[in-house]
């Protein structure tokens, strides 16, 4: 059976060192309306309206709980917590 022109491509791309591959993998982004570059994770954070953790504004959302207690006590009350219906509304 013959090769077909993109068979031989693929098979000459595939010869390429992994620098040249991902560079020709570059240029068939760019050169494709079609196919959409990769967006980077800082890309993608600030699409969903994240921005870097602010570990004072941590610090204050954790104040809830004296510091003196153990985190088991933490883990404790958190649980009961979850168990106290009391505070739940189902409607």
């Amino acid at each position: 059976m013959e090769e077909t022109p993109l068979e031989k491509i693929f098979e000459t791309a595939m010869a390429l060192t992994p620098e040249d591959r991902r560079r020709l993998l570059e240029l068939l982004i760019l050169s494709s309306p079609a196919i959409e570059p990769r967006k980077t994770l800082e890309q993608m954070a600030i699409e969903q309206g994240k921005r870097p953790l602010d570990f004072a504004e941590m610090r204050e959302l954790g104040a809830f709980f004296p510091e003196d207690e153990s985190i088991d006590e933490l883990v404790r009350t958190v649980r009961e917590f979850r168990r106290d219906r009391s505070t739940r509304s189902l409607g």
